[in-house]
């Protein structure tokens, strides 16, 4: 199996901020996908948000990393240098992992951050 390069994690809240004040949003049934060009570095930057009142620490780490898989098998598709956040709706918290997965790949190509070659 051909190894994969590491999705490198947006981190800072002041990046946050900037990607939901300048950024590009699509929005789907199960999450919000913002982007912006990243200027000051050449990796895309992801970030991965959940708000309080989708459940407890459990529920939310369960969306979050759901998310996070479904951007991994992405990743070697996407575009580099761009900063972008992905936030999680209500209907989230009880879809199944190929309706994440399916919906993100949409949000992603709507949002025109996918490589042509070797896409489905």
């Amino acid at each position: 199996m051909e190894k994969t390069k590491k999705i490198k994690a947006l981190k800072e809240n002041h990046l946050f901020q900037k990607v939901y004040k300048k950024g590009k949003s699509v929005a789907s049934g199960t999450m919000v996908l913002y982007a912006l060009k990243n200027y000051d570095r050449r990796n895309t930057l992801v970030g991965i948000t959940v708000i309080k009142n989708r459940g407890n620490a459990v529920t939310r780490n369960r969306i979050r990393r759901k998310i996070k898989e479904a951007y991994r098998t992405l990743h070697p598709f996407v575009k580099e240098g761009f900063l972008i956040v992905i936030v999680a709706r209500k209907a989230c918290d009880d879809a199944h992992f190929t309706v994440i997965q399916d919906e993100l790949y949409a949000l992603l190509k709507k949002a025109a951050l996918l490589r042509e070659e070797g896409l489905k």
